[in-house]
């Protein structure tokens, strides 16, 4: 599964940042692209994550989904969503995903910052 090497990728990243252990930092993933459903990703990627890092605090990651290159399937015409139920604004048509490797970038507000 492609999760467990992003998990593993995003535990390294934060280990890095001592993210982990500054109490009341807060992560937010910002992820786009990938070939899997919003719900599916996130719940494998949070599985992988606590296997690999135990010690981060699961509470202060924040999964954002970006909006993805879709294609609708009604008229052809390509637009961008965060979830397939979204239709194609041009004829309401579903969406096929278009596979894009997913992105993550890592964002981090320490409890000092003013917010992410």
């Amino acid at each position: 599964m492609h999760e467990a090497g992003i998990a593993n990728a995003v535990a390294d990243a934060l280990r890095r940042e001592g993210a982990g252990w500054v109490a009341g930092t807060r992560v937010r993933l910002l992820v786009s692209g990938g070939h899997t459903e919003t719900e599916a990703f996130d719940g494998a990627f949070r599985m992988h994550l606590a296997a690999v890092a135990p010690e981060l605090d699961p509470g202060a990651i924040e999964i954002v989904h970006l909006p993805t290159d879709r294609l609708c399937v009604g008229c052809g015409e390509p637009f961008r969503s965060v979830s397939a139920e979204e239709p194609c604004p041009r004829c309401g048509g579903s969406g096929l995903s278009v596979p894009n490797p997913e992105r993550v970038e890592i964002e981090l507000a320490r409890p000092d910052d003013r917010g992410i």
